[in-house]
């Protein structure tokens, strides 16, 4: 069979392109699409049909002669209107045809494969066209016809859809001969800008564009309206907004979408760029739970300000109230307008019915969510156990479908579960509008009570080893997988080293620190802040106790949280260092991603291609300086090295300003003042340089630095919010510290003489 109805959902492997494919998933959303039919591309040899498709296309004329319909005849080639590349207007159309005529005109249409605009289409995208379908569809004679775009394709702004239009058939249009009008409407909340002529209109095409783009890629529609009716035509992914290569692995999210994107938090946990097999697991995990977490930039990873506010914003929220949700996640935000696009809940919805559907599951199972909650460590030493064993690819695979999947699976079910959102984002809000910033501070800055924080632990821990309460091997167990390049799959854990902790005890010891001190002396400032509190605000006592014990107990499961999810990532990279081992490859299995490692272990080696140019990609990213700590809009490294290389706020098109000589602004992140020597890194390799007193500047400091803090006497960072994890390390110590600076790591240099001001988020130069 040859010819298929474009509204029945057609079988894997026909070839009928992907205009036949995407009218085919239109009609069954129910959307106002022509009806018509789809002839595969198998149909034709030598410039005709085969004898059984002329046939079925000889019964096809006969049932739609019985009809007063005209018809369009259009291609669908095997690589048109995909989301790499469209062929728009390389192949030939003819519209109004009788149906005596349709034989001639699928035989014009199939013959345009051969056109030179085909041609040239595809040598400039380094592409080829694949054979040619053709599709018959009811023609609609309209009284206006046009385009939309779901975001802009010029800024990438997903905020809002453009159009533009004619008076009658849409082909002057599409060719650029002509328009007649264009407009303008809002895509998160509807409304209009533009002609007259089409407002009419306007809010049902909305309607219908909303769910053709609800896969969240961008599309470019072509529609008319007719007799009063609005009808879609055609519908393609707008491929200037798809620029990425993953294969390659140049990746670049801010040229597919206009996004405002922040270090803070990710650029915490990765300082460098990732490899391929790690932004893959990250991407793979932030797309299991539902929320648009990581935009990469060249190998730079940022959380995704935009993304995160859209989808709050989609349960209803406006837009100030979903940023000020986000305010202390996400540190310092410019006063500028943040671009927001339209969130399909219904994914965070699919994602979420799965993980607690995953946690409440009834099967006993040793990865059950709520047993692994209990022994996070004991199972993954076990799953690692099994891995280091593991004799060939057969049997490796085998572990990670029957063990490392569930493990990581039931891992995120029980981590997903156990966060306590409303109590981290909500409380300093509420201190502040009783006591004044300054107090709260104080209040906040021992969130452990009597016991303490993951994030301290590393620190304490060797305390503990020094003074015999903890043995060395008891401390490579607990934290021997916290490190500064703890979620980097290419780089060793600590544990992986025969010299841990032998090395991080001889640190502590030249600092002549006591951990234990500096804590307990931050637990009395604590206690007499408490006492302030009760003396101006009796009252209010009661209600202070019960927030604070919520707030201390959400940031130390959010501790534990992270320590926890670390696990993760070890069985991932000791399956990772297995397969390397089995299929030879070694560090090579770095630039793979993990379905492509499973196919290695299967027998496929197809991906060991791909080696080359990733690794290569990947050196050049390592080469690159930081990118600055925040980006709205398309970014690339040849316009911001021409805009200065700003390290701060970089706005596409714009030059950022740079913070004034005498004093550079953040956020407040751990109270207290403190005036001395700034040491300026910008890798934790360089850490044996801080001296004692130094008050240490970096781009970002995640766990991997708390084990400097003894030594330091202040904290400023270029990126991070209240509740970055070191952030929260540095309140403990009673250090003050002063994040979201944008660009004081390049504004500062060794040497200066600086004065921090944790309490107002200020750093002062002298």
């Amino acid at each position: 069979m040859y010819i298929y109805d474009l509204a029945a959902s057609l079988e894997n492997g026909l070839e009928i392109g992907g205009k036949a494919e995407s009218l085919g998933k239109m009609i069954r959303m129910g959307l106002p699409v022509p009806p018509g039919y789809v002839i595969t591309a198998d149909a034709f040899e030598g410039g005709k049909l085969k004898n059984d498709a002329a046939y079925e296309l000889e019964q096809l004329v006969k049932k739609l002669s019985a009809g007063h319909h005209t018809y369009a005849v259009r291609s669908s080639a095997i690589g048109e209107d995909g989301s790499d590349d469209s062929f728009a207007g390389a192949y030939e159309t003819v519209l109004d045809v009788k149906p005596s005529d349709i034989e001639k005109a699928v035989l014009t249409v199939a013959a345009s494969a051969g056109n030179e605009r085909v041609d040239v289409y595809a040598k400039e995208r380094g592409t080829c066209a694949g054979g040619t379908a053709v599709v018959i569809q009811r023609f609609i004679l309209p009284e206006l016809a046009g385009v939309l775009f779901t975001a802009d394709p010029i800024s990438g702004s997903r905020g809002k859809m453009t159009g533009s239009f004619v008076r009658g058939v849409g082909e002057k249009l599409v060719s650029g001969e002509g328009m007649d009008g264009e407009f303008e409407m809002d895509a998160v909340r509807y409304s209009y800008r533009g002609s007259e002529e089409m407002a009419p209109y306007a809010k049902k095409l909305f309607g219908a564009a909303k769910k053709v783009s609800a896969d969240e890629v961008p599309k470019d529609i072509e529609w008319a309206v007719s007799r009063g009716k609005v009808y879609i035509l055609q519908s393609r992914p707008i491929t200037t907004l798809f620029r990425n290569n993953y294969d390659e692995f140049d990746i670049n999210d801010s040229l597919c979408g206009e996004l405002l994107i922040s270090k803070t938090n990710v650029g915490e946990i990765f300082l460098r760029p990732v490899s391929p097999v790690t932004f893959g697991m990250v991407n793979m995990i932030g797309s299991t739970i539902g929320i648009p977490l990581i935009s990469n930039v060249c190998g730079q990873l940022y959380l995704n300000i935009s993304g995160i506010c859209s989808m709050i914003m989609s349960f209803g929220v406006k837009k100030e109230k979903a940023f000020g949700i986000i305010k202390e996640l996400a540190g310092g935000i410019p006063e500028t307008e943040i671009p927001v696009y339209p969130y399909n809940r219904k994914h965070l919805s699919k994602a979420a019915g799965n993980i607690f559907k995953g946690f409440f599951k009834k099967q006993d199972s040793k990865y059950k969510p709520k047993k692994l909650k209990k022994h996070f460590t004991e199972t993954s030493l076990e799953v690692i156990e099994m891995i280091r064993k593991a004799a060939d690819g057969k049997e490796l695979l085998d572990i990670w479908t029957n063990d490392c999947e569930p493990f990581m699976g039931g891992a995120l079910s029980a981590i997903m579960t156990g966060l306590d959102v409303r109590s981290l984002f909500k409380t300093r809000e509420k201190l502040e509008k009783i006591c004044g910033t300054e107090l709260a501070d104080r209040l906040m800055s021992d969130c452990s009570g009597k016991g303490n924080i993951e994030s301290l632990g590393p620190l304490l821990g060797i305390a503990d080893v020094i003074s015999g309460k903890m043995t060395r091997e008891e401390y490579i167990v607990k934290y021997g997988h916290r490190d500064a390049d703890e979620m980097e799959l290419s780089m060793p854990f600590p544990y992986e080293d025969e010299n841990f902790p032998d090395n991080v005890i001889a640190d502590y010891k030249n600092s002549g620190a006591d951990a234990y001190a500096m804590k307990a002396a931050q637990e009395e400032r604590c206690e007499k802040a408490l006492e302030e509190f009760g003396r101006r605000y009796p009252s209010k006592t009661g209600s202070l106790g019960r927030m604070l014990k919520k707030y201390s107990e959400a940031v130390a499961g959010r501790e534990i949280i992270r320590s926890d999810a670390l696990r993760i990532f070890c069985v991932i990279r000791e399956f990772l260092l297995k397969a390397g081992e089995l299929a030879q490859l070694n560090d090579d299995i770095f630039m793979l991603y993990i379905d492509e490692v499973k196919a290695l272990l299967s027998g496929d080696y197809s991906c060991i291609g791909k080696i080359s140019v990733r690794r290569k990609n990947y050196e050049k990213q390592m080469s690159m300086p930081n990118f600055p700590s925040m980006i709205c809009g398309r970014f690339t490294v040849d316009e911001w090295r021409a805009a200065g290389s700003p390290g701060g706020y970089y706005r596409a098109g714009e030059t950022a300003e740079q913070a004034g000589d005498a004093v550079i602004n953040g956020v407040a992140g751990s109270a207290g003042q403190c005036e001395g020597t700034a040491r300026v890194l910008k890798n934790i390799d360089d850490a044996d340089s801080i001296e004692q007193g130094d008050i240490l500047v970096v781009p970002a400091a995640n766990i991997g630095w708390v084990r400097v803090f003894p030594k330091i006497s202040a904290l400023v960072t270029d990126v991070g919010a209240p509740l970055s994890h070191a952030v929260i390390v540095a309140r403990e110590l009673g250090i003050p510290a002063v994040v979201s600076c944008q660009s004081a790591s390049s504004q500062i240099h060794t040497g200066d003489r600086i004065r921090v001001d944790g309490t107002l988020g200020k750093v002062f130069l002298e």
